[in-house]
Parts: structure tokens; C-alpha cells; sequence
């Protein structure tokens, strides 16, 4: 079945539905492994709890686009938001609160301007915007596990 503006690609023994060519969503499995070096740094400087939010993130997202599926995408959306929440809270606290909220505000603009260029059908652009998002949260985790 071909949705409009989807692709289908058989591999393996299960077909993939989505906007993005393999290529790209291989672009975005390659780009969550930095979630796990940010859920090391954290470990390191003992931030041991909220390490648990990159290292959940980077496991969530890489069982998300080596096989991109909605169910899939719903565990990976929905704990990305439970860490964001936890994040934002401790953040308060943080010595370089300022730093991780201004980061973390300028990755969250990053997601709407995924959207948008899916939507005109500029899919390299919408994986160049979705990995800045995740350049740009995993600059703002450093700040704040630094504090």
C-alpha cells in the first residue's frame, strides 16, 4: 500500500514505510549514537539519574531507525518527551541552567523546521534540520551535566 508522499522499501523480510529514503534515516541512526556518548559524560561527571535520559534516548532512537515503524516511533517520541520533562526540572537547579535552556529551546525549533521541510518535500533538508536538533540537545545535556 503506498500512502501519498510515503515510500515503501523491502529489506530483509519487512517493508518500511516512510518519507525518508534509507539513506537519510541511516543519516539519523548514525547521528543518535552521540546521545550515548553524552549519557557517558554524564555517568563521569556522576549525574547518574539524569543519564539515564540521553542513554534511554540514544536506545530508543537506534530502535527506531534501523527498522523506522509508528509503533517503533511512538516509544522513541514518547520517552523523548518523559527525559525533556525530567531534564527541564533539574535544570533549574543547574549551575548552567541558562546555557541549557537557551540550547535546549533553539534544538526544540529545530523539530517544528523538520516538519515543515517533510511536509514541502525536501527530505535532505528535514534530516539536516533533525540532526541539528539532535546536535544542538546533546550540546545543551553537556551544559548541564558540566554544572
Amino acid at each position: 500500500m503506498q500512502l501519498i508522499g510515503s515510500r515503501n522499501y523491502r529489506q530483509s523480510n519487512y517493508t518500511v514505510m516512510t518519507h525518508l529514503l534509507p539513506a537519510q534515516y541511516n543519516t539519523l541512526f548514525k547521528i543518535s549514537f552521540l546521545s550515548f556518548g553524552t549519557s557517558i559524560y554524564a555517568i563521569y561527571h556522576k549525574h547518574y539519574k539524569l543519564s539515564l535520559c540521553p542513554g534511554g534516548v540514544f536506545l530508543t532512537s537506534i530502535h527506531y531507525w534501523r527498522k523506522p515503524e509508528p509503533w517503533r516511533r511512538k516509544i522513541d517520541m514518547t520517552y523523548v518527551f518523559f527525559a525533556l520533562l525530567y531534564q527541564l526540572y533539574q535544570a533549574y537547579r543547574s549551575t548552567y541552567r541558562i546555557q541549557y535552556y537557551t540550547l535546549t529551546l533553539i534544538a526544540g525549533s529545530m523539530y517544528p523546521l523538520a516538519i515543515y521541510y517533510s511536509r514541502q518535500e525536501q527530505y535532505w533538508r528535514s534530516t539536516y534540520a533533525h540532526c541539528a536538533l539532535h546536535v544542538l540537545a546533546n550540546m545543551a545535556n553537556i551544559f548541564l551535566y558540566s554544572g
